[in-house]
């Protein structure tokens, strides 16, 4: 098992960066390595699920999550597995010098085999989010008009 944890402050409202994070319709526009979302039974809270197609190493990979923790504004979690690989994602949300602070705790546990691949994979994911998190102020502030 093993623990990322990626951060970043975005200059917009909490209301409006929880809102366009929780929408995992809008993760492909900061998240290269992802090439599509379904929601099959709609967006959080409403819907539960999400299944994610992910490009690692020029491999598809399917995985599918399950919403398991929701308090709007504050954190929410999604729980999901790709073949012998389990995963967590929390996500939390704080307001910070009048932007909004957006962290991640991806933990992941590879299981049998794929244990034997964890210190390239935990390299690589770190660098993946990285990426995704120095995008993620941009694409949301392209996304969400200033207030005020």
């Amino acid at each position: 098992m093993f623990v990322i944890d990626v951060t970043c402050l975005i200059n917009r409202p909490l209301p409006a960066v929880f809102a366009y994070v929780a929408d995992f319709s809008n993760a492909p526009a900061w998240q290269r390595q992802l090439s599509a979302v379904r929601l099959p039974d709609g967006p959080f809270p409403t819907g539960r699920t999400v299944t994610e197609i992910h490009h690692f190493l020029g491999v598809r990979i399917e995985a599918t999550g399950h919403l398991v923790d929701w308090h709007p504004l504050d954190t929410f979690t999604v729980r999901g597995r790709s073949g012998l690989i389990e995963v967590e994602s929390r996500y939390a949300f704080a307001e910070e010098d009048g932007g909004t602070r957006v962290s991640l705790t991806l933990t992941m546990s590879p299981r049998g085999p794929a244990r034997l691949g964890e210190p390239f994979l935990r390299r690589q994911l770190g660098r993946d989010l990285n990426a995704a998190f120095t995008l993620l102020p941009r694409s949301c502030q392209d996304a969400v008009p200033e207030t005020g």
